[in-house]
């Protein structure tokens, strides 16, 4: 994909609606924090510890204020 091509594809991104956000680095705590989330949701149907840190991230998130989208957002 040439470059012209490229910037016509992002220009057609962004006038269907589409967002740019900025990527944050993911240090060690974060990678480990993603790893074991996924870990949880993977076993959650059949481990009812999992079963309870899936519910309680999900309750977590839903009291916060900003979704971790808008949170992640610069």
């Amino acid at each position: 994909m040439s470059k012209e091509e490229m910037n016509s594809a992002i220009e057609k991104f962004l006038n269907d609606g589409g967002e740019v956000t900025q990527l944050m680095y993911a240090d060690k705590k974060d990678v480990k924090k993603a790893q074991q989330a996924a870990y949880h949701l993977d076993k959650q149907y059949g481990s009812e510890k999992s079963k309870d840190v899936v519910e309680r991230a999900r309750t977590r998130e839903d009291s916060m204020i900003f979704s971790r989208d808008e949170r992640w957002k610069k």
